[in-house]
């Protein structure tokens, strides 16, 4: 009894940190809104155009089935019987998941349980969104050297350089870690290493729609930031948001968009703070989709009805 008891505890303690950071996460942006005040940021989102955001719309959409390319590549070659449009659906149904369902089940979770429902065994599916979530992270940390000139100059202002070197080091073997035991998932895909490039090259175009996204909200805004500022930023509120203290992101996101931009790229608060805003809008918008598919996920498939139905979705 002892054993099974103590799962549950720090299971309580880990939700009661999620909700406690994105409650916090929340207050701290409302806090800011109320600094820089909600009519300036108004104002400020009300310069963009609606050619901008009929773009911005086309492109979270590119994000998005950038995403879903990427788990499909690698998943086509090892599940011959999970056909393109069930990718699709789980795709979406995570994203869904991720970013409008206030609830600690993530996408990753629910995509896991529609693939194995769909037949694929769980040590497979597992598998496959650990290396899918590893194609991402690569994504991202080959932008993080474009964040490093604003970085540094914004730590030597505050003389804080030496301080932040310091308390690297252990975040460094935290995720030397981290990347050891994940390397232990690869196996089939270690071995296709073309899998992993088609994989990498979804993963740079979901990235690329992020940054022109991005991009295009800030000079409809009336500021500006080259391409590589915004990917290097992005990239290091990417990492920030990995971190489990909020619910997928919520609140942590915004408050972390808000000060990088700011404090990093050089934009007004008021227009970091939009910006913070609507992306969090535009990546519900383009999770919508999702909502449609849930359902079905979760009912699942046998592994006959999958096959059944292959030759009319791979047409």
């Amino acid at each position: 009894m002892i054993p099974l008891s103590k799962p549950s505890e720090k299971s309580h303690i880990h939700i009661f940190i999620r909700w406690g950071g994105t409650l916090l996460s929340i207050g701290i942006m409302i806090y800011l809104l109320s600094r820089v005040g909600w009519g300036e940021a108004w104002q400020t989102i009300r310069q963009l155009t609606a050619w901008r955001i009929l773009l911005v719309l086309v492109l979270v959409f590119v994000s998005r089935l950038a995403t879903f390319g990427r788990w499909h590549t690698l998943l086509k070659d090892q599940t011959p019987t999970l056909g393109i449009m069930d990718t699709l659906k789980l795709t979406f149904a995570g994203l869904f998941a991720s970013n409008v369902l206030p609830t600690t089940i993530g996408g990753d979770v629910l995509r896991l349980a529609g693939a194995v429902r769909l037949g694929l065994s769980t040590s497979l599916a597992a598998a496959s969104l650990v290396v899918d979530r590893l194609v991402g992270m690569t994504g991202m940390a080959l932008m993080l050297p474009f964040s490093l000139p604003s970085l540094s100059s914004y730590l030597r202002s505050r003389n804080l350089a030496a301080p932040a070197a310091s308390m690297a080091v252990p975040l460094i073997d935290h995720l030397k870690n981290g990347v050891r035991k994940v390397l232990q998932n690869l196996r089939f895909w270690s071995k296709h290493p073309l899998i992993l490039l088609k994989a990498l090259g979804f993963t740079l175009i979901h990235q690329a729609a992020i940054y022109l996204i991005i991009r295009i909200l800030i000079e409809g805004m009336g500021e500006a930031l080259s391409f590589w500022q915004i990917a290097g930023i992005w990239s290091l509120t990417y990492f920030i948001t990995l971190l489990p203290i909020s619910i997928n992101g919520l609140g942590l996101q915004e408050v972390t968009i808000t000060n990088l931009y700011t404090l990093l790229g050089g934009l007004s608060p008021a227009t970091s703070i939009a910006l913070a805003l609507i992306l969090r809008l535009v990546w519900l918008i383009g999770s919508l989709p999702g909502a449609f598919f849930i359902g079905e996920v979760l009912a699942g498939k046998s592994p006959a009805e999958v096959q059944e139905t292959l030759p009319e979705e791979t047409l």
